[in-house]
């Protein structure tokens, strides 16, 4: 229907400089009077489709409801939810097994993962370097390269006992299983590591075989390395039911003992030449899967080794848990969702990454004015997390191994400088766990960007074992692809997928923005925002110096108003360059660092609180917090000294104070100690009363000489 026919439907239609104009069909138009003088502008759009705008202040929602009421609007094309067709990646993985590759004292130099995958080849893995902390890093680097089993085979050379050699872990520990020595190579058949043969030296080696070509394959590249060092090098053909069975199916499938094997190898005479390892007849008419030879020009295994990086755009995957989905392949994805009973819902106490500050799988905004150190706190905060840290005197505490992504949209301009000085600045160890992608991704509407984001972070979690408790998106413009931060669909869209990524990683999300012209107003852009974030931390600058006040203006489970005193410093960047002969001055960056004033405020606090009196230390925060609970949850009216209390039985609170301390076992040592000085009644707050087995808390009111 085109303009000309819906203003003349409408009545009072006429046409003013190429528009139409007719009466505006909302109920409420002239205080309900009617429109009497046409003040409803009608057009056509380019798209052919009508566009509408009312003259009188009729909200424009209000109108096209009214118009599609009414029957004068064509049916539209119904627009799905923004990231609704997202698929997950193509390849479901599964973390299977893990085999630890060590040095001669036993001390794990890398890790080795195989993964169960829905694709066809069915299997995958991924090669781990751990550094000398015992931190996982997600590739290789410089890890010593050695045999698997590697103390175990040594001592098997010195005794002059037989050492296996099979194409893979899982045979070699099938073979281990029998009480014999076995080793084999992190590269699979594709490739033979040149820095492991060395490790032959002297040694009687049988080389076991798959039964397939690569296997032997392998069988005949391995004599060649090793015939040259080792005592005596024998190849036994295990033989097999079905191509590619290898020492497992050997063992567990034909039932084979280590009296099979020691027969085998008396059989077996010792090679003189690796030409005389011949794959065997039955095999040579078969079809063969070969290793790909890119992979053995580079050295990788014959299944590829996968970094953290890759990513793939289709298909399916599984939750960051490790968990596979449960439907199969082209079944819709479902979320299971519990229902509970009103008389089982109970209120749950707040957890925090940073006590008061950033609540554990809480939605955060962090804004400010442009040039008011935004992206600095972000990262101050973010490091203070990874590390465990104090940050301004409130504790963080992550997840055991906890980590944190920060997805820096600016990309690869200053963030560097920024992460060097907060590094120096707080003496950070290496392998803190923060992660951070250095590019500017599409969260609103990019199925492509949202999907590899996820499985990006999926790798991460499944290759190191980590858990994301924050996740920082630095700043919501270069995740907004573009879009208008005041339109409530836009905004909307954005919120979701922040909501996706927290559901995914049962994880904080942190977004940096800006504020808008007005300050005075907030956050920028359309008000859903602020109703969405259950943390709203401001940050001021005063005037044009190097130091501000971080405000928590809103705390939805805690407490509105928190400030934060703060001040940037320089700090060099570039110390301890070898071989620089500049004359320029140093690089310098800035890192945060609270002020002088905040630190004496603090102090001053401290000394006027008698923190093992008024329990505000850290096991004694907990306790009384512990004790609220529990008297809330299972505390009785009962008669004592001073009246009626809702009192509960001290085993109750000591149950829940080792449920705050994240223990099952009320009879460990430390935890005792704990008990002991919390509970210790010349050291609780004077409204915490114990009488006899029961404890309760008494009215505040009635005694205002200390505070808690």
């Amino acid at each position: 229907m085109q303009a000309e026919e819906i203003a003349k439907t409408l009545g009072n239609a006429k046409k003013v400089n190429g528009q139409w104009l007719a009466s505006c069909p909302v109920a409420g138009h002239g205080r309900g009077n009617g429109d009497k003088n046409p003040s409803l502008s009608i057009s056509d759009g380019e798209d052919g489709k009508p566009l509408f705008h009312c003259h009188g202040g009729c909200d424009q929602h209000t109108v096209f409801s009214t118009m599609r009421d009414r029957g004068l609007l064509p049916e539209l094309e119904q627009r799905p939810e923004p990231l609704s067709r997202i698929q997950p990646p193509a390849v479901n993985r599964q973390l299977e097994q893990e085999w630890s590759y060590t040095d001669e004292e036993g001390v794990v130099l890398f890790i080795k993962q195989r993964y169960r995958t829905t694709d066809a080849k069915g299997k995958d893995y991924k090669l781990i370097k751990v550094d000398d902390a015992g931190r996982r890093h997600a590739t290789m680097g410089d890890a010593r390269i050695v045999p698997y089993r590697l103390p175990e085979m040594l001592d098997a050379v010195g005794k002059g006992r037989f050492v296996y050699l099979t194409e893979g872990e899982k045979a070699a520990d099938a073979i281990i299983s029998l009480g014999s020595v076995a080793t084999t190579s992190h590269a699979g058949s594709g490739h033979w590591p040149e820095t492991i043969t060395q490790y032959f030296a002297g040694a009687n080696v049988v080389i076991l075989p798959d039964n397939d070509a690569p296997g032997w394959k392998y069988a005949k590249r391995a004599a060649a390395k090793i015939l040259p060092l080792a005592k005596s090098v024998r190849v036994i053909d295990l033989g097999g039911d079905d191509l590619g069975d290898d020492a497992y199916e050997w063992i567990y499938s034909q039932g084979k003992t280590r009296q099979d094997l020691a027969d085998m190898v008396k059989r077996q005479a010792p090679l003189t030449s690796e030409a005389e390892v011949q794959m065997p007849e039955r095999l040579r008419d078969k079809p063969q899967a070969e290793a790909p030879a890119a992979a053995a020009a580079i050295g990788e295994p014959y299944i590829k080794v996968s970094e953290v990086t890759d990513v793939i755009l289709q298909g399916k995957t599984q939750a960051a848990n490790g968990e596979p989905d449960a439907e199969t392949s082209g079944s819709p994805l479902r979320r299971t969702l519990k229902l509970e009973a009103f008389d089982d819902i109970t209120d749950e106490p707040v957890e925090w990454l940073i006590d008061r500050v950033i609540p554990k799988k809480g939605f955060v905004a962090l804004y400010g004015p442009p040039g008011s150190f935004k992206s600095f706190i972000a990262l101050d905060l973010a490091a203070a997390i990874a590390r465990s840290a104090q940050w301004f005197g409130h504790e963080a505490t992550p997840t055991d191994n906890g980590a944190v992504i920060y997805i820096a949209g600016e990309g690869h301009g200053g963030i560097g400088a920024r992460i060097k000085a907060c590094r120096i600045h707080h003496q950070i160890e290496a392998g803190t766990p923060i992660y951070f992608l250095r590019h500017q991704i599409n969260l609103r509407s990019s199925e492509e960007d949202f999907s590899s984001l996820v499985y990006a972070i999926r790798e991460l979690v499944l290759a190191l074992g980590v858990k994301v408790d924050l996740i920082v998106i630095d700043t919501l413009a270069r995740a907004f692809g573009g879009g208008n931060e005041n339109s409530s669909e836009d905004m909307g869209a954005f919120i979701t997928a922040c909501g996706h990524l927290q559901d995914e990683f049962r994880s904080a999300l942190m977004v940096i923005h800006h504020s808008g012209k007005d300050a005075a107003k907030g956050l920028r852009g359309h008000s859903s925002l602020l109703g969405a974030v259950d943390t709203e931390l401001e940050l001021l600058r005063f005037d044009d110096q190097p130091k501000g006040v971080l405000t928590v203006s809103k705390q939805k489970d805690g407490e509105d108003g928190l400030r934060f005193g703060f001040e940037m410093v320089e700090v060099e960047i570039d110390q301890g360059r070898e071989g620089s002969l500049s004359l320029d001055e140093p690089r310098k960056s800035l890192a945060v660092s609270p002020s002088d004033e905040v630190l004496k405020n603090k102090a001053d606090e401290a000394r006027k609180s008698n923190l093992n009196r008024s329990g505000k230390g850290h096991n004694q925060r907990l306790a009384i917090d512990a004790l609220k609970e529990a008297v809330n949850a299972k505390g009785l009216h009962w008669k004592v000294s001073v009246g009626v209390r809702k009192v509960v039985r001290l085993e109750d609170w000591r149950a829940a104070f080792a449920q705050k301390l994240g223990t099952d076992d009320v009879g460990e040592s430390s935890f005792k100690k704990a008990w002991g000085r919390v509970r210790d009644a010349e050291k609780l707050p004077s409204w915490v009363c114990i009488e006899g087995e029961n404890v309760w808390v008494e009215d505040q009111s009635r005694d205002r000489s200390e505070n808690f």
